[in-house]
């Protein structure tokens, strides 16, 4: 599978959660009530996931690909990328801070959570359509010569592989709770299917 299919398929499961955490800010905001497991299940995936699976393979290989074709990744996901991310991680250490409060129903906690984890997902979801809106058709041809390069050792890669669907199982937990659907994704014929990990 091309490293824009792999890519394109963690936005999908990343999207899955955001669509859960918006569930939660609904019922933060309706029912003012926040349920504990669940917001530390996003929190979990949203850190590990995202730090340990998809930024390592977009810095690893989106955009070593991107410059290997002369293609400055500034252009497309601009200087702001790490400030992006930084912004990112900030809000979910906030949402973090506030899940033990806002799930013993504090309201200033809920408030908190519920505004943190809104921005957030703003901001995940302008990351994500400034990769695939931009980066990702520029980089077809980089792309295809970074999936030639040499690749890690056997090991480590199931290792990284089996560390991502423990990630994928989490989302998908979190899904089934709160009634959201699976993920969409591609497999390398382009063939989809709904993501069933494990």
């Amino acid at each position: 599978m091309n490293t824009t299919t792999l890519l394109l398929n963690e936005h999908r499961i990343i999207e899955q959660v955001l669509n859960c955490l918006e569930r939660m800010v609904d019922r933060c905001e309706v029912h003012r009530t926040l349920e504990r497991g669940p917001a530390r299940d996003a929190v979990v995936f949203l850190r590990g996931f995202i730090e340990r699976c998809h930024d390592r393979r977009v810095d690893t290989q989106l955009l070593p690909a991107m410059r290997a074709e002369g293609i400055p990744p500034e252009r497309c996901l601009g200087c702001s990328l790490r400030q992006r991310r930084e912004e990112c991680r900030l809000h979910l250490d906030a949402m973090e801070a506030a899940i033990e409060p806002a799930s013993s129903g504090h309201a200033a906690a809920l408030e908190q959570f519920a505004q943190d984890a809104q921005t957030y997902i703003e901001l995940m979801l302008e990351l994500i359509a400034d990769q695939e809106d931009c980066a990702f058709p520029m980089i077809a041809r980089a792309v295809r010569k970074a999936d030639k390069a040499p690749r890690t050792t056997a090991n480590h890669e199931d290792e990284a592989e089996y560390v991502c669907n423990t990630y994928v199982d989490v989302a998908n937990r979190l899904a089934d709770h709160f009634g959201v659907p699976r993920a969409v994704i591609a497999d390398s014929a382009g063939n989809r299917s709904v993501n069933n990990s494990s």
